[in-house]
């Protein structure tokens, strides 16, 4: 299973307590996949965590005569009767919007989908959330964390868009939008963000599994930079000590070491029997110790004697 079908199918399992939140699901599924005739009311759906959600909201809010049929992947779960359908179309605050009486039942549903969901039904934060839990069950998706990070709900038209964007502000996500195929998509792709908004939507067990993938990929982040950050500094050792040698070996072949005083010949003693070695391990070899920055000074010196000899002698200097 997908993370994004594990995290549908937790909030299908979410209840909502409230009456006005499962009032929230229903307009979200409803709008986004409504089915409506004189004498049914619900959603067409592929998507059987939808449906379930949607079933369930329907128990909650005390509808009857609900019916749930299978056609190979397709679900539809609705009301059935005209009463039924009243109150239905009473509690979602379309009854008026949706003139029954004045269109043929192939219109019916457009005219509910096209009509904007009532913001009585999103007064309350807890309703907004749940109304979001329902896009998403129903057009929504996440990628898996151990990739990249990204949360959308597709598709809408873009009146839906910019409501979504306003709505998902006003429960605090800066969401963008774009477009794919005609239709407008809202995303998420902050790591954060994403955690917080499953969260906020109910998706608990989800929102763990994601921290620990974003802890698990900082975690990674920080090995890597820190082997690469070795890894150049182990180059430019590298670099720095050929170059010390070399100059060593010139004065021990010009003037000699024995010419040097005791502490500038130590120096050119520890770097020929350390190649390898980091200023930090000569500094701790030398008799008396010195500081870090005390056996850099004495290589320099080295460095600035062989550039001496260099000019002097007409050297090629060492690239």
């Amino acid at each position: 299973m997908s993370f994004s079908s594990g995290v549908k199918e937790e909030l299908a399992l979410v209840n909502s307590p409230a009456r006005h939140c499962a009032i929230a699901l229903i307009a979200a599924l409803f709008h986004l996949c409504p089915v409506l005739e004189k004498e049914h009311a619900g959603i067409r759906t592929e998507n059987p965590y939808a449906a379930a959600a949607f079933e369930a909201a329907l128990r909650r809010v005390r509808l009857e005569n609900i019916e749930v049929a299978k056609s190979g992947r397709e679900i539809v779960v609705q009301i059935a009767g005209e009463q039924q359908v009243t109150r239905f179309l009473e509690m979602l605050k379309l009854d008026h919007a949706v003139r029954m009486g004045e269109a043929g039942s192939g219109q019916l549903a457009d005219q509910a989908a096209a009509w904007p969901v009532s913001p009585v039904l999103l007064q309350k934060t807890c309703c907004r959330k749940t109304f979001l839990r329902g896009l998403f069950l129903a057009a929504g998706s996440v990628s898996d964390p151990s990739g990249s990070y990204h949360l959308e709900i597709a598709p809408l038209g873009g009146e839906d868009a910019e409501a979504v964007l306003k709505l998902l502000s006003s429960i605090g996500f800066q969401a963008k939008c774009t477009r794919r195929k005609g239709r407008s998509v809202v995303y998420l792709k902050d790591g954060e963000q994403i955690s917080d908004f499953l969260g906020s939507i109910g998706a608990t067990q989800s929102l763990m599994k994601l921290e620990n993938a974003r802890i698990l990929k900082d975690i990674a982040g920080n090995i890597n930079r820190q082997v690469n950050f070795e890894a150049a500094n182990l180059k430019k050792t590298g670099i720095a000590s050929d170059r010390q040698m070399e100059d060593i070996a010139l004065i021990e072949r010009t003037i000699g070491i024995h010419s040097l005083s005791e502490p500038l010949q130590q120096a050119a003693r520890l770097r020929t029997e350390n190649p390898d070695g980091s200023l930090q391990e000569l500094a701790d070899a030398s008799n008396p110790p010195v500081g870090r920055s005390g056996i850099n000074h004495r290589l320099q010196r080295l460095a600035q004697i062989a550039a001496k000899i260099r000019e002097k002698e007409g050297y090629a200097s060492w690239q």
